[in-house]
């Protein structure tokens, strides 16, 4: 059976800053319905691989196409949103550039429990509802492409049920889900892809089973005590 069609992929992606070289011919692609968990240890090349497939970086070569017409959510170390407006703002704000409406910012408040905190600053929240109103505004309009650095970093476990439960529910769309959690996101990965020095060290296989993926993640966990 012939692969399917990624949604988004970076090939033979390479990104230096200055003398350090960061990325090297990195290549990944992620097709509709996958979650690909991307593992590697801290300076692995993570972060920018993500920054590069967003558009936020660019690489010294290499390219990153998109399929026509997908619309792309990412979350990073930073947030994107602006700290003096409130959370209701925001998302109205990134709703109307998104396109997605009104009513899109109101249900983003509802699904990630934020309506206590919707006419506060986002300065004044802790660094958890910070992280929840952070992953609403990725999530909004339910974009068909989800790039996600760190997403539980800052969550606890009823931020992590929240984030499990918006990535399922956009079963359609392609996510890459960059993370140290293994204990508490494993279990939404459909395929396994490990980074080391830049460079693409391992990859599962789309549709890898379960036992795949566990297989996958203590192979990860042994090279990385």
């Amino acid at each position: 059976m012939a692969a399917a069609e990624p949604l988004v992929e970076a090939n033979r992606i390479c990104k230096s800053f200055g003398p350090k070289r960061v990325l090297r011919s990195a290549s990944l692609a992620c097709a509709r319905g996958e979650v690909v968990l991307l593992l590697g240890a801290n300076g692995a090349g993570k972060s920018t691989l993500l920054r590069v497939m967003a558009g936020l970086s660019r690489a010294d070569s290499g390219s990153v196409r998109r399929a026509p017409g997908a619309s792309l959510g990412f979350l990073s170390h930073h947030l994107f949103l602006y700290s003096r407006l409130t959370v209701e703002e925001n998302l109205a704000l990134f709703a109307s550039v998104s396109g997605a409406g009104p009513e899109a910012a109101r249900a983003a408040i509802e699904c990630w429990g934020l309506e206590a905190f919707a006419d506060r600053a986002v300065s004044d929240l802790s660094r958890g509802n910070q992280a929840r109103a952070g992953l609403a505004r990725a999530f909004i309009g339910a974009p068909h492409i989800r790039l996600l650095d760190e997403p539980s970093g800052n969550l606890d476990d009823r931020g992590v049920e929240a984030l499990k439960v918006a990535v399922a529910a956009g079963g359609d769309a392609a996510t890459v889900l960059a993370t140290h959690d293994l204990h508490r996101l494993s279990d939404l990965a459909t395929r396994v892809v490990v980074m080391r020095a830049g460079e693409m060290a391992y990859d599962s296989g789309p549709a890898t089973s379960a036992d795949g993926i566990a297989r996958a993640i203590s192979m990860y966990r042994e090279t990385n005590r």
